[in-house]
């Protein structure tokens, strides 16, 4: 789902976004504003309709935000940084938007049952 995503994302930052210095928006429309939800959200179907995408292999922008958080969290960033990130008030929604592959989780099960072993023979 986010593959090339990196390169989309850093040609935008460099040939594009510069275009619109006065505003702190990240995404701008033609206007220098900020790009609406709904409007990215449309923009988006839009753009997978016309790739011809299959149900199973669609996104929306809130895929993409679960993904981004998740991906975060998976590389190492704390939940309280994601959270600051994603701006959300309760650790709780936090929580519930990280969603960790398996073996993210088997591999934590097994570091923390081997620092637990070591402790209790030592």
């Amino acid at each position: 789902m986010l593959d090339g995503l990196d390169r989309i994302l850093a040609w935008y930052q460099s040939d594009t976004r510069p275009l619109f210095p006065d505003t702190a928006a990240l995404f701008c429309d033609a206007h220098g504003e900020a790009l609406k939800p709904e409007t990215v959200r449309d923009r988006l179907a839009r753009l997978l309709d016309t790739e011809s995408r299959i149900e199973g292999d669609r996104f929306t922008p809130h895929d993409l935000r679960r993904a981004c958080a998740t991906h975060h969290y998976e590389q190492g960033m704390d939940l309280i940084t994601v959270q600051q990130l994603l701006g959300h008030e309760h650790i709780a929604s936090t929580i519930a938007y990280v969603r960790p592959c398996l073996t993210f989780v088997d591999d934590a099960w097994r570091r923390a049952t081997s620092r637990a072993l070591t402790g209790l023979a030592g």
